[in-house]
């Protein structure tokens, strides 16, 4: 098989991914990393990933990281380029996604996730320190809410669906299993019924989130 993805089910990094291998229908061989932390330090995964991150594509030999970046390759090269726009403006709307994903909106809601999902650090929970972090998240979702666009032009991230929405599928999830109310963001409240109702998210999805050792 030519595409072998190397992942773990509950990374984040790795269910984007496979949202978008169920999307476009692809054939793929799993192969699954053992996680402890952020990364690992397995010999023979490093040798293919010097950073121990996942996901790691391999196709046909040839060897990618970083999950957004692939995302753009297999949609450039599997049959998905109407997911990744050609017009320089169609493109960089999509761009601007994933990169307020990356750069903006995952640091910011992480250290939420590690106290409400992951039970990091054992179990200590306090209500003070989890109002700052949630109204961290909440001055990300302003910005989100603003640059996303309106429902009628297709209901996802820049209006028709791209893979900007399967790189934040696993986040707008994370949003709904930390109980944060999304009512008070009208745009990104139905953004998220839309995209986490697709029939290739329910695919791709993998297992419930349970308290467990962290992993992106």
């Amino acid at each position: 098989m030519s595409l072998i993805l190397y992942e773990a089910p509950l990374s984040s990094n790795a269910q984007k991914v496979r949202f978008l291998f169920a999307e476009l229908e692809l054939a793929y061989e799993s192969r699954e990393v053992a996680m402890f932390g952020i990364g690992t330090r397995d010999p023979e995964y490093l040798a293919i990933n010097p950073f121990g991150l996942i996901p790691t594509l391999i196709d046909n030999e040839w060897i990618l990281h970083e999950s957004n970046t692939i995302l753009r390759y297999i949609a450039e090269t599997k049959g998905g380029e109407e997911l990744y726009p050609r017009s320089p403006k169609l493109r960089a709307a999509v761009d601007r996604m994933l990169d307020v994903l990356g750069c903006t909106f995952r640091p910011r809601v992480a250290p939420l996730e590690r106290r409400r999902i992951a039970n990091f650090p054992h179990g200590t929970r306090d209500a003070d320190d989890e109002r700052k972090l949630e109204a961290n998240v909440r001055l990300a979702l302003d910005g989100v809410e603003v640059i996303l666009a309106d429902p009628s032009a297709g209901g996802f991230a820049t209006g028709p669906f791209s893979i900007a929405d399967c790189a934040w599928a696993p986040t707008l999830r994370r949003l709904q299993d930390m109980e944060v109310d999304l009512s008070m963001y009208p745009k990104l409240f139905a953004w998220a019924e839309h995209v986490l109702a697709r029939p290739a998210w329910h695919r791709a999805k993998g297992p419930d989130l349970e308290s467990r050792p962290w992993m992106e």
